[in-house]
This record gives structure tokens, sequence and C-alpha cells, in this order.
């Protein structure tokens, strides 16, 4: 009798259908949106926020405080402009959310 070994995690998400393959990708497209915007924010802001969710052509961003929110507010305008011109024409709007962070999540 054969004892079977476990799959390493990197073959189950080329396997991956249904489901699963619609939050891999999304994770993927989260993480491509997550490094775009760091790129176009200060980086004093980039420190404080994170992609955490892109659905119905709207984008989700949590800070680590309502003055980082307000801050990210001033920026938004320009920020949506420019990640529409950059591929992302259907974006309609971006959303800040305040969210409590430990000090690795962000």
């Amino acid at each position: 009798m054969s004892k079977t070994r476990p799959e390493p995690i990197n073959s189950l998400s080329d396997k991956a259908d249904g489901s699963l393959r619609f939050i891999l990708d999304n994770l993927a497209r989260i993480k491509q949106l997550d490094h775009i915007v760091k790129a176009k924010l200060s980086q004093k802001l980039t420190s404080h926020c994170r992609i955490i969710n892109y659905r119905d052509n709207r984008l989700v961003i949590a800070v680590e405080s309502s003055s980082w929110a307000t801050r990210l507010k001033f920026e938004l305008p320009n920020l949506l402009s420019s990640l529409r011109a950059d591929g992302f024409p259907g974006l309609r709007a971006i959303d800040i959310k305040v969210a409590e962070s430990d000090q690795n999540s962000i």
C-alpha cells in the first residue's frame, strides 16, 4: 500500500477551476491593483493603506485610521483618473474603509 504525498499549493492553484479559480483570479487582480495604487501614492500614504477588494468596478482601500482616510480622500480624484487611464477604464469609484490592523498586515 503506497502513501500519497501532499501536493504543493502551487500545483493546486494551477488546477483550480470554478469558484476557486474565481477567488484566485480576484486575488491576483487585487495584488496587481495594490502594487499599481501604491506606485501612484506618496510613500507616507502607501505604508498606511492597502487594497482589500475590487468588485463591480469599485476599488476598496483600507487605511489604518480616519486621519489617513482623510489624506487619501484628497488624492482620490487624481488616483481614479490615473487608474482609468492606466488600464482600468471601467473603474467607477474608490471606497475607503478604516480598518484597525496589526503591525504586519498593512
